[in-house]
């Protein structure tokens, strides 16, 4: 049942938006007066109200992740030589626990079907990459070639502690290769046949891909060198890999300490639950796995008394 405000000098219910009484001619509705202008501020309020529970939800998730890894964060950052965490990019990621294997044969097919589509079509726009709309005159080409620049590998942490949620969308729209990124490629290598092409891309399959993911996810990100990707996989940074980079950039000089963790962690709030992932790269991109360290049981919440 809605309870209506009451008008303080006659006892009658009002809308407690516009302070108007209710009468016959503005009946209530979701708890206001029937008016537009009150409708759409009750709307708005609601609106409001969603979105900070959300957020008052995510930012309580992100402090139990915070309080429930950064003994092992620390840890790991000692096992690299910096016991100190003022003096290391340190973050935290998702963690989706797929398994490492072997290219399937059926997955290798289907990408490489839909490859030579998108090369056939670009070689059927134009034969010649001269005859292609010209770089300098195609707006995204300057901003594409700005975006494959190489990163620093310590970026990585992120997707190897969690194992590249993002690229999973990449299995079923193989690699989110297009006419468009060809043409890209043939600007770039503008001697290439159709077969060179496909077997350039052939050539950085990894030895092992990530389950059911794109196929060049492999162990330590992506084997695809940037400039071959599509524009989607070198341009978005999840936010994981965004507070990352921002972290590193403050701590540049001794490499980084991730941990992986799976959303649903809190389910199983025991030591050793098997949620975890931390992975570090040192200042010479070398990569551990620290494959030991045990997730903490997860402290009771404290209620309020």
């Amino acid at each position: 049942m809605v309870h209506q405000p009451f008008h303080a000098a006659h006892g009658a219910a009002v809308c407690p938006m516009c302070h108007q009484r209710l009468d016959k001619t503005t009946t209530a509705r979701n708890g206001v007066c029937d008016r537009p202008a009150c409708q759409t501020r009750k709307r708005v309020q609601d609106t409001a109200a969603l979105v900070k529970s959300v957020e008052d939800a995510d930012a309580q998730a992100a402090a139990i992740a915070k309080t429930r890894t950064q003994r092992v964060i620390k840890q790991a950052a000692a096992e690299i030589g910096h016991p100190d965490l003022r003096t290391i990019a340190t973050g935290r990621a998702p963690y989706i626990d797929l398994p490492i294997i072997p290219l399937p044969e059926p997955h290798r097919i289907a990408f490489e079907t839909h490859l030579k589509t998108v090369i056939d079509k670009s070689f059927d726009a134009a034969d010649d990459p001269d005859d292609l709309p010209r770089p300098d005159e195609d707006p995204d080409y300057a901003t594409r070639r700005k975006d494959e620049q190489p990163e620093p590998f310590v970026y990585n942490a992120a997707c190897i502690a969690c194992q590249g949620d993002c690229c999973t969308l990449g299995g079923d729209r193989h690699g989110f290769l297009t006419e468009e990124t060809m043409h890209y490629i043939r600007w770039t290598h503008p001697t290439k046949s159709r077969d060179d092409i496909l077997e350039m891309y052939r050539s950085y399959y990894p030895e092992a891909s990530t389950k059911n993911s794109c196929v060049y996810h492999g162990a330590q990100g992506c084997t695809l060198p940037r400039h071959l990707r599509a524009d989607i996989c070198n341009t978005f940074q999840c936010p994981s890999r965004r507070a990352l980079i921002a972290n590193h950039a403050r701590k540049p000089r001794n490499g980084a300490v991730v941990a992986g963790l799976s959303e649903d962690h809190a389910d199983d709030p025991s030591a050793g639950a098997q949620y975890l992932r931390v992975v570090s790269v040192s200042a010479s991109n070398e990569v551990r796995v620290h494959s030991h360290l045990k997730l903490p049981a997860l402290r009771p919440r404290k209620t309020p008394t």
